[in-house]
């Protein structure tokens, strides 16, 4: 799978207090139709970002691999889509931080205490609408996100590009509530933790999908 680029821990917190966190709704039926194209897994991924609200410059960057996925395209425009994230994918690319401190921070995302990757190996997200507007973001894309056994609708803007062949979605950083899927370790809704150990409740992502005939 090819890992994308993230930013260093240091932007990438520059970029993640300045986002909001989506709101989650109840999950919604998922968009159907459309010519069928097949996502690229090679040419598509996730990158993720955390950090600690109450320690200054504190943060892990990584990706995660999208490892299968279909989209269907109508008139020259994405109306459906879904793809699969394998959670044992999961890794940490702080270019700073040893390789065995990245091993421990990996094996404890994979635990329980997150992601919980044992009884749930793959996340899921399926495309409930796809609204076109104005500028450089051109969409706002809906789905379901399916983690950990619990799925929640999202939307965000993303950058689609279609052509006869190739469909190509983009989206800048957008955070979601980690508490919604129910990743609660540490989480700053805990009153009786130690401030420097709370970890924010936002989960950065960005998403880059690239989808093919």
């Amino acid at each position: 799978m090819k890992k994308l680029l993230s930013l260093s821990a240091a932007a990438f917190l520059a970029v993640a207090c300045g986002q909001g966190t989506l709101d989650a709704t109840d999950a919604q039926d998922a968009a159907q139709g459309g010519q069928t194209l097949t996502v690229d897994a090679a040419a598509s991924g996730i990158e993720w970002y955390g950090h600690k609200p109450f320690v200054e410059s504190y943060g892990h960057a990584g990706t995660l691999n999208i490892t299968e996925g279909l989209v269907g395209v109508e008139n020259g425009a994405l109306v459906s889509g879904s793809f699969a994230l394998d959670m044992n994918s999961i890794v940490c690319t702080d270019e700073a931080l040893p390789q065995e401190k990245k091993d421990y921070l990996v094996g404890h995302l994979k635990s329980a205490d997150f992601f919980a990757v044992d009884s749930f190996a793959f996340a899921q997200f399926d495309i409930t609408n796809v609204a076109m507007q104005e500028g450089e973001n051109n969409a706002l894309v809906s789905g379901n996100l399916t983690m950990r056994g619990v799925t929640n609708n999202i939307q965000f803007p993303a950058n689609v590009m279609v052509t006869d062949s190739v469909v190509t979605l983009t989206a800048p950083q957008f955070n979601i509530d980690r508490k919604q899927w129910g990743v609660m370790y540490a989480s700053t809704s805990i009153v009786d933790l130690a401030k420097d150990n709370l970890i924010s409740d936002d989960l950065g992502i960005k998403i880059t999908v690239t989808a093919k005939l």
